[in-house]
């Protein structure tokens, strides 16, 4: 046992002498209390209950001296009835309360020196964290309060609901507020809250092609349809890789499934649509993110009358079934297994169905009964 160690289990001996109820826990390198506490105010529970309380003070002996000193504080409020979480969770834990504009900029300083600052995270970070962080008052003080009033300014049961939870529980975290949010974000789901899709055939997909006038929108609307890929993505693979054979080559979800292959389906579409002709080209688009790249697709093709621009992806990954194992679908779509069946499968027609049981049944090496 080292020095600091012994100091520590002394504080914690004398604290039990007078019955303190209350006792110091090191917690990395840094020191919290820990005892039966009321409540935080949105906590949703209405009893007391053990609870760390995070102090804010490094595990040294000035650091020890002065937490058991908030021990006997701390002990003394809760026999008074005088205790109140704001004393606590704001200047007197040894942070420094500061507003809530000051806390965002330096979350978002920590959130890209974790990670590189390419076009994917600066889209994550606009759309899921900036998007709310907008809502909040920069010149109040960060509380819990603050965060509370941030989520119960948006719908129950929606997706920005879901996203307003998790954007109060992560600049919590940060800032060092031990609070949790988690009983505010309901049950919203992108596949209970998302339209009745309306998927066009493989023949309506043939026809929609042909009747794209501009060639290099027709271009984006063959490779959308025979690789599956993503509104935007059609921006950021590699044109080349087509040249050499039907596969084309994607580096968008390089971080998730590295360098990805996806083959083409049909390869006859290939061929047809020459889609390995070097002198076809995409059209040249303005954009800073996946958003910006997505809408201009978006909007091409509801220029043109076509189908939605997410529906080749779905129609992509209900004709896979017809040609490879459903691992192998979801690894070329850059799926987990999991998400691919549950997004996917439920939109397969009965019409579909009947056209895999007789692609199956009509297999040489199917499974035989008896004899």
């Amino acid at each position: 046992m080292d020095k600091l160690d012994q100091l520590l289990d002394k504080a914690n001996e004398r604290l039990k002498s007078i019955n303190a109820g209350i006792l110091i826990y090191k917690r990395g390198n840094k020191l919290s209390l820990r005892g039966t506490l009321p409540p935080k105010p949105v906590s949703g529970k209405d009893k007391p209950y053990q609870q760390y309380l995070s102090l804010g003070v490094y595990c040294n002996a000035a650091g020890i001296k002065q937490a058991e000193e908030k021990a006997k504080l701390l002990s003394s409020q809760l026999a008074l009835e005088k205790f109140d979480w704001q004393d606590w969770l704001n200047g007197d834990r040894g942070i420094v309360l500061e507003t809530v504009g000051s806390w965002i900029d330096k979350f978002e300083q920590d959130y890209f020196d974790r990670r590189q600052r390419t076009v994917r995270a600066e889209t994550t970070w606009k759309v899921e964290y900036q998007s709310m962080f907008k809502r909040l008052p920069r010149d109040e003080k960060l509380s819990d309060r603050v965060l509370l009033d941030l989520i119960f300014s948006t719908e129950p049961d929606t997706r920005i609901r879901k996203r307003a939870v998790m954007v109060a529980n992560a600049l919590a975290k940060f800032a060092g507020l031990n609070v949790d949010f988690n009983r505010y974000k309901g049950n919203y789901s992108h596949r209970t809250k998302e339209v009745e899709r309306q998927l066009p055939t493989d023949k309506e997909i043939k026809d929609y092609y042909y009747s794209i006038p501009n060639p290099q929108w027709q271009f984006v609307f063959g490779l959308m349809a025979c690789y599956g890929i993503s509104n935007h993505e059609v921006f950021l693979v590699d044109i080349d890789s087509l040249q050499k054979s039907s596969r084309l080559v994607s580096t968008y979800r390089k971080a998730h499934f590295g360098v990805r292959r996806i083959w083409c389906l049909y390869p006859e579409w290939y061929e047809q649509w020459d889609l390995g002709n070097p002198n076809k080209t995409l059209p040249q688009v303005s954009g800073n993110n996946n958003r910006d790249l997505g809408s201009r697709v978006t909007k091409a093709f509801k220029r043109y009358d076509l189908c939605l621009p997410g529906d080749l992806r779905h129609c992509w990954a209900i004709r896979a079934m017809g040609f490879m194992p459903n691992p192998l679908a979801a690894r070329l779509m850059a799926h987990s297994e999991k998400e691919h069946n549950q997004t996917y499968q439920r939109w397969i027609s009965e019409e579909q169905e009947d056209h895999f049981y007789r692609l199956l049944m009509a297999r040489a090496d199917r499974p035989l009964p008896p004899s």
